[in-house]
């Protein structure tokens, strides 16, 4: 299962409800891939965006990768700007970590990735691994021995991710460049695990949910929302169910503070669907209403519609 950590909180846990974030087991991080790139592209994962809105409390994080933002009930976004999610969006100085993956500085011969910090957990330091193989940006990849290794197929400068629990069939993904942004594909440098994951993400349309396959449109830093692989299996992950972290809510659904889903009997969160603010609380169960997603008048263009199913704070 991938999973997008926060910093923080990762996992992909919506940062600006700013309550209490989910804690998102990394986005790839604990083992999802993110591809990504600035227009909703299939090359995706999925990062935790911030949500200003009043709904009491969302949580954004990637299992696997991802990062985790606060809940909604302050209606202020505390998610970070230029992308940067987490706790700390610098990608260098993480315990254990040996090199930065932004400006790729091992030897010759090896590459600067994200690796878990011990059997068992997802991504969460940086280390110099051998340059196993030279596939680019959108090529199907591998990872050997596990899914948090690092030791994949992909060129310096690549990550494998979105790949089954055993590191099979994922996608390279570049990571963010030393200024924070994605040259070579265009798409959006968001930054999950601690720090350890500053990936390049495709951007997407929550209420269109217009992603790949296996893959949804979650909270990513700041006021964007990105395309990754979602961390649950059918009958897992649906409306008001437990989660940690964003993608491991179905495609549609973020995970949310518990305090602000009706009869959420989970500390770190319940998964809640998006929801069109101009078309009432259809989707929203008894006790919640679709809260704006955004401070009124900070939506970005596009989203000024966004909600999310909450209890009013």
């Amino acid at each position: 299962m991938m999973i997008l950590q926060r910093p923080w909180i990762v996992a992909l846990a919506v940062a600006s409800l700013s309550a209490l974030a989910c804690n998102p087991k990394a986005m790839e991080t604990d083992g999802g891939d993110a591809s990504a790139s600035s227009s909703s592209s299939s090359s995706a994962g999925s990062s935790s965006s911030s949500t200003s809105a009043g709904a009491t409390g969302t949580t954004t994080g990637m299992g696997e990768t991802g990062t985790t933002t606060g809940s909604a009930t302050s209606s202020t976004s505390t998610s970070g700007s230029s992308g940067c999610s987490f706790i700390d969006c610098n990608t260098t100085g993480m315990m254990g970590s040996q090199c930065d993956p932004t400006s790729q500085d091992c030897p010759d011969g090896e590459k600067c990735t994200a690796v878990s910090p011990m059997e068992g957990q997802p991504w969460g330091v940086n280390e110099c691994v051998p340059v196993a193989g030279g596939k680019q940006l959108g090529d199907a990849c591998d990872v050997m021995g596990g899914k948090y290794t690092g030791l994949d197929d992909c060129d310096v400068g690549y990550i494998c991710l979105l790949t089954d629990d055993d590191g099979k069939g994922g996608t390279c993904v570049e990571f963010c460049d030393v200024n924070m942004t994605c040259p070579k594909s265009g798409a959006m440098c968001v930054v999950y695990n601690d720090g350890s994951l500053p990936i390049c993400l495709a951007n997407c349309d929550p209420l269109l949910q217009d992603c790949a396959a296996g893959q949804g449109c979650y909270p990513s830093g700041g006021d964007s929302f990105v395309c990754f692989k979602t961390s649950v299996g059918p009958g897992e992950g649906g409306q008001g169910f437990g989660c940690s972290y964003t993608n491991q809510c179905q495609p549609g659904l973020m995970c949310v503070a518990a305090a602000s889903v009706t009869g959420c009997l989970d500390q770190s969160g319940c998964c809640s669907p998006f929801c069109p603010i101009s078309e009432g609380n259809g989707p929203c169960q008894m006790g919640e209403e679709c809260v704006a997603y955004f401070e009124m008048g900070m939506a970005p263009p596009g989203y000024e519609d966004l909600g999310v199913c909450a209890i009013p704070g």
